[in-house]
C-alpha cells in the first residue's frame, strides 16, 4: 500500500506545482492607480483620418484629443490581434499563464479578438491555461474587475481561482455617466440631431449606463444637479465593496460629482470611451457586495 503524504507536504507541493499568471486588460479598461502598473494593457486604436491611426506608440494628449473632437469625428478600433499575440507570447515564453479581462463583448470587438488570438496560442503552447474574461462592461468598471484579480493573486489564488470568482462579480457591476451637452452623442450617430437640439434647449441630461454589456439610456434628468442626484440615490441604495469616480475632461464636473458622490478611486475615462460621449461627461463605477 502506498504511503498517505503528509498535510505538508500536499500544501507544499500544491503551491510548488501552481503556475504564476500575467493579468491582462485592454484599452477601453481603466485600472485605477496604484493598480495600473500590475496589468498588461493591450492598446485600443483611434483615429480622426485613416491616415494617422494613435493608441499604441503614436498617442495624443486628452487636451489635443478634445480639441480634434470639437471639429471633427473620431473613429475607433479593437485591439490589434498581431500585437496581441506577440503580448502573450511574451508571458507564454516564461511559463506563465494569462487571465485576461475584456471589455464588453457589446461595446467592442476586442473580446472576439483576444478570444481568437487566446485560441491561436493555446494550440502552440498546451500546456499554457489562457482564461479571457467578458466583462460586460468598461472603463472603471471592467477596472474593478482587475484590481479585485490583483487581490486574489497576492492572496495566493490560482489562476482557475481566481477567474471563477471574477465571473461572479462581473454581475456586481455598475457605471453610470451624466453628459452634459448631446453633441458628441449626436456626432457618434447614438442620438438623433433634433432630440439633441430639443434636449440641449431644455437642459436634459442624459444619464447613461451598461446594462447587459450595452451602453443604454438609463434616465433623463432636468439640469446637473437633478442627474447627479439621481446617481447619488443609486449609490446609496445598497452597500459597495469599491466605488469609483470617473474624471473624462471637465474638472469642475468632475468636481461636483466626486463632492455629492465621493468614491475610494478615481480614473480618467480613456480616449476610446471618450470619443463617445466628449469631454463634458462624469460619472461613477460601482462593485456592490455580494
Amino acid at each position: 500500500m502506498w504511503d498517505e503524504p503528509e498535510p505538508d507536504q500536499v500544501i507544499q507541493e500544491g503551491i510548488f506545482d501552481m503556475r504564476d499568471f500575467m493579468i491582462f486588460t485592454d484599452g477601453d479598461v481603466d485600472v485605477p492607480a496604484p493598480y495600473d502598473t500590475e496589468v498588461i494593457m493591450l492598446p485600443q486604436y483611434y483615429y480622426f483620418e485613416p491616415d494617422t491611426v494613435y493608441g499604441d506608440e503614436q498617442v495624443l494628449t486628452r487636451e489635443a484629443f478634445f480639441e480634434r473632437l470639437r471639429t471633427k469625428r473620431a473613429y475607433t478600433a479593437g485591439v490589434n490581434p498581431d500585437l496581441t499575440r506577440r503580448r502573450f507570447e511574451e508571458v507564454l515564453k516564461t511559463g506563465r499563464d494569462i487571465l485576461c479581462i475584456a471589455v464588453s463583448s457589446g461595446i467592442s470587438g476586442s473580446y472576439n479578438t483576444i478570444c481568437a488570438t487566446a485560441e491561436e496560442c493555446r494550440e502552440l503552447y498546451p500546456e499554457a491555461s489562457i482564461r479571457v474574461i467578458d466583462s460586460l462592461s468598461a472603463t472603471l468598471g471592467a477596472g474593478f474587475l482587475c484590481v479585485d484579480a490583483i487581490e486574489l493573486k497576492k492572496q495566493g489564488k490560482s489562476l482557475e481561482e481566481t477567474a471563477a470568482e471574477i465571473e461572479k462579480r462581473v454581475k456586481l457591476l455598475d457605471i453610470f455617466f451624466i453628459v452634459d451637452d448631446f453633441k458628441y452623442l449626436i456626432q457618434g450617430g447614438r442620438v438623433n440631431p433634433a432630440v439633441g437640439k430639443i434636449g440641449d434647449i431644455l437642459d436634459i441630461k442624459p444619464i447613461l449606463t451598461i446594462r447587459d454589456g450595452h451602453i443604454e439610456l438609463y434616465k433623463k434628468a432636468r439640469g446637473l444637479h437633478a442627474a447627479l442626484r439621481n446617481i447619488h440615490t443609486i449609490a446609496e441604495s445598497k452597500k459597495a465593496a469599491r466605488l469609483g469616480n470617473i474624471y473624462v475632461g471637465n474638472r469642475e464636473m468632475f468636481e461636483k460629482c466626486r463632492s455629492c458622490i465621493p468614491g475610494s478611486y478615481e480614473a480618467s475615462l480613456n480616449l476610446i470611451v471618450s470619443s463617445h460621449v466628449g469631454p463634458n461627461t462624469t460619472g461613477i463605477a460601482v462593485e456592490w457586495e455580494p
